[in-house]
Formats: C-alpha cells, structure tokens, sequence
C-alpha cells in the first residue's frame, strides 16, 4: 500500500500551469517552491545533430533543457546529473529509445544513455526517481517531438515521453523536480494512430473518445499514459490485431501498441493499471467495435472488443475512477449500446450485430424466438443489442405424452420483453393427433392470455412439427394433418385471435394448406428461396445475442410482408 511520507514544509512560490511556448511549467495541483532548486540540482549534456556535445544547466526554477528547438535537429545521446541536497535517500535513474535499437538498459544518474557517432536519433524517453525520494518528490518531463512538438505534453515517474514505433525523433528534453501535491489527482490520456489518419495531433483525456465513429476507419494503434503525481505506478496494456492476435509483447506508460504502416486493425484490447495507484484507482475503458457500436466498460485488465469475427476497433474511451466505485455512467455523453465488453466471435454461431447488419434495412425488423430452453434472459441487454421484436413460446405438447402445459418462462419473458419496449408474439408447439384437443388447447390458451392481460403484437403462431411421428398420433395422410391447423385457426377465430403458421419452407412448399394466414417461414440459409408470401422468416438456430446465454433462433419480420419489401428495392 503507497504510503505519502512526511517531510519538511517547503515554503515559496507556487505554480500551476501548462506547457506555454515550449517551456516546462507545472500541472494543476503540483507543487514547486523556489527552495526546490536548491534541494535538488541538474545539469547535463547532449549530443545534438550537426552540432555535437551540447552542455545545460538548470534555471532558476529547476527546469533543465537538453537539445534544440525549431531547428529539426535530433539528440543522439544525453547524461543527466542529479544531485540530491534533501535529506531522503534516493537519486534519479533513465533509459532511452534509439532508433534500430529500441530501448536501451536503465542507467543511473551521471552517465550516458543514447548513441554518439552512429546517427541514431532518440525517440522516447523515461525518468524516475529512486528510493524514499519517490514517496515525496516527483519527476516532471517532456519532449519536443519531431512533428507533434510539445503536443504530447508532461509525463511522470517513468512514463513514456517522446514515441515508439513511430520513427520521429526527440529534439528537446526537459526535466524538473516537483513535489508531490496532495490534491493533484491523477489521470489518463490517450491517442490512437487511425486509419487514413495516422496518429491524432492530440490526447484525448479522462473520458473523451479517441479514434472515429461512423467514418469505418480501423484503429491500428495505441498509446496510453498516465498524468498526475499523486501516486506512483504506471499502466500497461496490450493489443489483439488483425492477423497477430493477442501481441507477445506488453506495452506501458505511452509506448505504441499495434502495428504501424501495416494496415492492420486493432480488434480487441485490455489495460491495467501497475504500482501503487493501482490500490488507489480502477481503470475503465470501453470501444466502439464495427457492426456493434459502442460496447459495455471492462475494467482492470478485463479483454474489451471482440476476437474471432474480424471486427475493428474504431474509438475508445478510457477513464480511472476511485477504487471499487463502480463502473462509469454515460462518459462524454455516450451510451454503450451493447453491455458486453468483450465477445469470442465463434465461427459456428451467427453474432447477432451481423445479422442486424444484414437484414435490418427497407423496412425490416430483426429479432428471435425464445422459450424456456434459453433460461434467464437480460431484456434491458436485449434491447440494448437492438433487438427490435421477439416471440416467446406460450405453451407446448410433450412429444411423448401430448399433453399440453404452459412454458414455464411465459410470463416471466413476456413481462420483461414488455418493459424493455420490444414487440412480442408468442407460438404454441403443438404435438396432438385430433381436432379437439387442438380446440381444448385453443380455449385453455386464451383463457391464459385473457386472464393474465397479455396483449400480443403479433398473431399466435401455430407450430407442428412431429411428422416422423404422424402414425402415432393417429394422423393417416397430410389431409388430416391440416384439419388441425384448419380446427386451430377456426377456434381462434371464436375468440377473437388471428393466427399464423409457422413450418420450415419444404413442408410449406408441400403440405401446408395456408388458408391466406400469415406465414412464419423456417429456412436456414442467408437468402430463402420460398416464393410463397411471408412475414417472418427464422433465419439461424445459431444465433448469439448479448442478453442470452447460448444459442438462439434468429428472426427477421416483414411488417407489410416480403413482397413489400421485396418491391422496395
């Protein structure tokens, strides 16, 4: 557990600002004294492009400057001297990035980091302090980058300042020792290198989206870093990408992650927070995946986005929250429109955001049908997978005993389906052998319906499906088989209902009597080629949804029926 150690007061000036002009100059909640420069001196030299050994010495405020700017000139090698007047045990400690070498070994205070005589530009930096110094100081740095310029802003404590795998080269470094501030809570920033874009200008911060939406543009990098100085520690994160997978390779505190320059997508993500803000804070992040929207808040190294189904990443939102306060709201004003964080896209099963994607146009409405077989169902994540209508199974015949009984989740389904604003039908699976049990169950069903208030959107579907059983059940020829549907539809009518057939496309091709009723067609191809008139049509028994454990029958609904929407266009 991070402890803050006391130390003496420091009195003096106290600044809060940003970067102005290039100079380095304090976060909001920092704390500088101008005692601070006399507790703590540093001096160094760098060796700068055309120019060589170039040697510094800290201002009056304790703000060191290594190198150029405005003369598109790169550091090749730098040496920082520390020296500690304070009291507390510590010191400071560095390692560099260099071009064709990545990153070199940590080096203590007073030595070299970089290369000399080699033309190899540093393109990323990291600082920290040692020892019981961290506890009470911090160190505040920043580069000026080739192109981006002081844009990327100041860092802390070992994050990343400058780029990796990005090929721009450090120009300017600047280092200042602050103390840390009770009050300077801590933060997040993030920028993402998009397609057709390349790498943001700018950082988004605590929240704010990174990336695009609506414009198809995959995200094929990252880059995330903490900002305050309240607490120590960092963050890592790692990336699932087109054709890598899961990357080998974790990277931390403003390091890329991804690929650049091969146009691959980022697919999925998971970030955590490392050292001790980690017993302080919760990291949250959520994405915004193709053909899905946004999607629901991982957190703590939690996997977000999908995997297996070939679907880009293309904004994402990260935001850190106090430890164990819950998941963010509506952050930036954004909704997630789908609660899952994370989804394994199997190759068997139809996701349903493709199949929405598919067949939700001109007109059309994509839903499912359910029973109890699909257990405990979450209608508030239905609805929020856009789940526009769905029909519940009301009652059934065993196939062994034919005797009827109401689905046990009836009511329990229709009820949530209802408040979470879906339109709802309902079917009833019949397995009876003659005409009256057919109207003994038509009665028994809407003297249900009557009695618990059920109003339903859609006709009752009539479902009969045991013809390797119709010797069995008495039923001698195909004649026979729709006087039941004929007693149906005639005992539905004394009631007051209207009804529909729902059968696969063969059997309704070859021995169903329509009777000019509504036709719920079953044919598990991506296009029917049933040419008879249909309003809705089960497309998969695979189908997964966010709401729903397992698998799920798909459906798509025709309100004006399919010819309509054939004609449409």
């Amino acid at each position: 557990m991070y402890k803050l150690i006391l130390k003496r007061m420091i009195t003096g000036l106290i600044t809060a600002a940003v970067f102005v002009s290039g100079s380095l100059t304090l976060l909001p909640g920092t704390k500088a004294s101008a005692d601070t420069a006399a507790l703590f001196t540093l001096s160094g030299s760098a060796h700068v492009q055309d120019i060589g050994n170039v040697a510094a010495e800290q201002d009056e405020s304790g703000l060191l400057k290594l190198g150029t700017e405005g003369q598109s000139k790169r550091l090749e090698e730098i040496t920082i001297n520390f020296t500690n007047n304070s009291g507390i045990e510590g010191s400071l400690e560095y390692r560099v990035h260099v071009q064709d070498i990545g990153w070199m070994d940590w080096t203590p205070a007073g030595s070299t980091a970089g290369t000399e005589g080699q033309s190899k530009r540093l393109e990323g930096i990291e600082i920290r302090l040692t020892g019981a110094l961290a506890d009470t100081y911090a160190v505040e740095y920043s580069a000026h980058i080739q192109d981006y310029g002081d844009a990327q802003g100041a860092v802390y404590d070992g994050a990343l300042a400058g780029t990796t795998g990005e090929s721009k080269r450090v120009e300017e470094i600047r280092v200042k020792i602050v103390e840390r501030a009770a009050s300077d809570e801590m933060g997040v920033k993030y920028r993402t290198h998009v397609q057709d874009q390349g790498w943001e200008g700018t950082w988004a911060t605590d929240g704010d989206p990174a990336g695009t939406t609506g414009k198809s543009r995959r995200l094929e990098a990252i880059s995330i870093t903490l900002t305050g100085s309240k607490y120590s520690g960092g963050i890592k994160y790692n990336t699932h990408v087109q054709d890598y997978g899961w990357l080998t390779d974790t990277a931390k505190d403003g390091e890329m992650s991804g690929t650049q320059g091969k146009a691959k997508r980022l697919e999925a993500i998971t970030i955590e927070l490392t050292g001790d803000i980690a017993d302080y804070y919760d990291v949250y992040y959520r994405v915004h995946a193709q053909d899905i929207g946004w999607m629901g808040w991982a957190k703590n190294g939690e996997n977000a986005g999908t995997a297996g189904g070939g679907k880009r990443l293309e904004s994402i939102q990260i935001v850190l929250v106090a430890k164990n306060s819950g998941k963010p709201g509506n952050v930036s004003g954004i909704e997630s429109v789908y609660t899952t964080a994370y989804k394994d896209v199997l190759p068997d099963r139809y996701q349903f955001f493709d199949f929405q994607a598919n067949y939700e146009k001109k007109g059309a409405l994509t839903g499912m049908d359910v029973s109890a077989w699909q257990g405990e169902i979450n209608w508030t994540a239905i609805k929020n997978a856009g789940v526009d209508f769905v029909i519940i199974r009301l009652a059934r015949c065993s196939s062994e005993t034919t005797d009827m009984a109401f689905d046990t989740k009836f009511l329990q389904n229709y009820q949530g389906a209802k408040d979470a604003g879906l339109l709802v039908g309902a079917y009833y699976y019949c397995t009876r052998g003659n005409t009256d049990q057919v109207r003994a169950d038509v009665n028994a069903i809407c003297d249900y319906l009557d009695a618990n208030n059920i109003e339903l959107d859609f006709p009752l579907a009539f479902d009969w499906e045991e013809y390797s059983k119709m010797a069995e059940r008495g039923i001698p020829d195909v004649g026979a088989l729709n006087q039941l549907w004929y007693a149906y539809i005639d005992e539905m009518a004394k009631r007051g209902r209207d009804v529909m057939i729902y059968a696969s496309k063969w059997y309704l091709d070859n021995w169903w009597d329509i009777s000019g009723k509504m036709v719920w067609v079953a044919h598990w191809v991506p296009e029917t080629d049933y040419t008879g008139e249909y309003y809705f049509w089960q497309v998969t028994s695979t189908g997964e949804v966010d709401g729903i454990k397992g698998v799920v029958d798909l459906d798509v609904y025709y309100p004006m029926g399919h010819t309509a929407y054939a004609s449409a266009g």
